[in-house]
């Protein structure tokens, strides 16, 4: 992998912007190719199996891979010129073509498509001191349901300092006792513990039941206030999310 490629590790790829973007699709395949340096060199961009990006340069005179461009430690005016104009064109397609992916567990990526398959609701970052975090809200009235963040472990009762995912949701009070004893579930990281749960998004906890509980939490919110927000951007502005 490239210096280049390595700017789309933690995005994700919106796979129907790229023939608007000048993709071209090649059976399950897309690619793009570009003139650089008056038509000296050509770019090809190519996304494959898993969404996998490659970023090439050819000489147009040789037809060979100009490989220079995808060693870094090599410096010089002419692989210069030509990572600028790379670099252009790559920047332009992140914009256009990428959204950064805080979370990376499949139960997170589900729950947040559930969310907003079913409710038309998308995760909003918020707080930009902490872009980990990222809350669900009703767009109707901006009442949230669900918080999703990246902490360590430790930051919740857990031993260790691995970065793990969570989810917390809004619960009936008398249930929680009976979450906690349960594998996945914590008290609620920085929410009200009397009436949110945090459940860990690593696959211990089945996703029909998270998106039961995202269910739930959805139809409590509507009788709930927006003061755990407010509690939230607070802790958030005073950097206290610890």
């Amino acid at each position: 992998m490239t210096g280049i490629e390595e700017q789309f590790n933690g995005k994700k790829l919106l796979v129907k912007k790229l023939i608007p973007f000048g993709f071209t699709k090649e059976g399950s395949n897309y690619a793009l190719v570009r003139e650089i340096l008056g038509g000296q060199f050509r770019l090809e961009i190519r996304v494959g199996r898993g969404k996998k990006v490659s970023v090439k340069v050819f000489d147009n005179d040789s037809g060979e891979e100009y490989l220079l461009f995808s060693v870094l430690s090599v410096q010089g005016a002419l692989v210069g010129r030509i990572r600028k104009e790379v670099s252009a064109i790559t920047d332009k397609f992140i914009s256009e073509c990428f959204e950064t992916q805080i979370f990376k567990r499949k139960s997170a990526n589900d729950l947040i498509g559930y969310a907003e398959q079913k409710y038309g609701d998308k995760p909003e970052y918020l707080w930009e001191r902490f872009p980990q975090f990222a809350a669900i809200r009703k767009h109707e009235n901006k009442k949230w349901y669900c918080l999703l963040g990246t902490v360590e472990k430790s930051k919740v009762g857990l031993k260790g300092d691995e970065i793990i995912e969570v989810a917390n949701f809004k619960i009936v009070p008398k249930e929680l006792p009976g979450l906690l004893k349960k594998p996945g579930y914590l008290p609620a990281y920085h929410m009200n513990k009397k009436s949110w749960v945090t459940v860990i998004l690593d696959g211990t906890v089945p996703l029909t039941e998270i998106k039961k509980l995202l269910d739930k939490s959805y139809t409590l919110a509507e009788k709930a206030t927006n003061v755990i927000f407010f509690q939230f951007r607070c802790r958030a502005k005073m950097n206290i999310l610890d």
